[in-house]
C-alpha cells in the first residue's frame, strides 16, 4: 500500500506541478498578447528677432545699412545743412524702426563726427549732437514701421564761424545702436 500511496502522491504532485506550469503558461501567453503603441509629439519653435532700420523720412524707405563689413550709410538732409553760416542752428530729422518681433531699447549713440575738409577747417567751430532719441529710449516691435521712433541731429555753428569755411563740405556721421529687451 505504501507503493500505491507514494504513487498517488507522486501523481497528485505531478498534477499540481503541471497545473502550475499550465497556469504560468497561460499567464505568459496573456502577457505576450498585449499590444503596445507609441505617440510622438512635436512643437515648432521660432526665435524672436530684433532688426533696427533707419530712414530719412517717417514713411521710409527703410534700410538696414552700416552692418559690419558694409560702409553704406543712410543719408539724412536738411536745407540748413547746405547753407551753413555763423550762428546757425539746424535740426535734421531721422527715423528708426524695429521691424523685428521683439521690443528693444537704444543702447548707444555715437558722438557725431564731422568729416573733412569742413571738420578740420581752421576756426570752423561746428558741433553736432543727437538730441533724440536718448540712450534707453524704447524701440517697440513695429514690423510695418507704422509708428517709427523720431530722432534729431542738431548742428550748430558759432558766431565766429570763419569765412574760410565757405563752400567746404564734410559728412556728419553717427551710429545708433539698439538691443532687444
Amino acid at each position: 500500500m505504501t507503493t500505491t500511496r507514494t504513487a498517488t502522491r507522486r501523481r497528485t504532485t505531478l498534477r499540481i506541478a503541471l497545473a502550475g506550469v499550465a497556469i504560468a503558461g497561460i499567464g505568459a501567453a496573456i502577457t505576450t498578447a498585449v499590444w503596445t503603441d507609441d505617440v510622438f509629439f512635436s512643437a515648432t519653435a521660432t526665435a524672436s528677432s530684433f532688426d533696427l532700420q533707419g530712414s530719412a523720412a517717417s514713411t521710409g524707405p527703410w534700410a538696414d545699412l552700416g552692418v559690419p563689413g558694409d560702409d553704406a550709410v543712410i543719408a539724412i538732409t536738411a536745407a540748413g545743412l547746405t547753407t551753413l553760416s555763423p550762428s546757425a542752428s539746424i535740426d535734421v530729422p531721422f527715423y528708426l524702426c524695429n521691424v523685428g518681433t521683439t521690443a528693444g531699447t537704444v543702447t548707444a549713440i555715437t558722438t557725431p563726427v564731422i568729416g573733412d575738409p569742413l571738420g578740420s577747417a581752421a576756426g570752423a567751430e561746428l558741433t553736432a549732437t543727437v538730441t533724440t532719441p536718448v540712450v534707453g529710449a524704447a524701440l517697440p516691435s513695429d514690423p510695418s514701421c507704422a509708428t517709427p521712433v523720431a530722432g534729431t541731429l542738431h548742428v550748430e555753428t558759432t558766431a565766429a564761424f570763419p569765412s574760410a569755411a565757405q563752400g567746404l563740405t564734410g559728412a556728419i556721421t553717427f551710429t545708433v545702436t539698439g538691443t532687444s529687451s
